[in-house]
């Protein structure tokens, strides 16, 4: 099933890829494979932790309003 992905994403999934010395399809089946194993609870305590830095990482560029 092919599907487009954003060219940084795309980028990071094959920079991952490089450094194990596996295929890039190999990178992104585990990476489905986890997300839909994962619990819910899980998956939304992963997404506020993110959103926690996405925060922090602003307030350090100084792009916070």
């Amino acid at each position: 099933m092919p599907i487009t992905i954003p060219f940084d994403l795309e980028f990071d999934v094959t920079e991952r890829a490089r450094r194990r010395c596996v295929k890039v399809e190999d990178i992104v089946r585990e990476a489905l494979d986890w997300n839909l194993r994962v619990d819910a609870a899980t998956l939304d305590e992963l997404e506020a932790w993110q959103d926690i830095r996405d925060g922090a990482l602003e307030l350090v560029d100084g792009s916070a309003s």
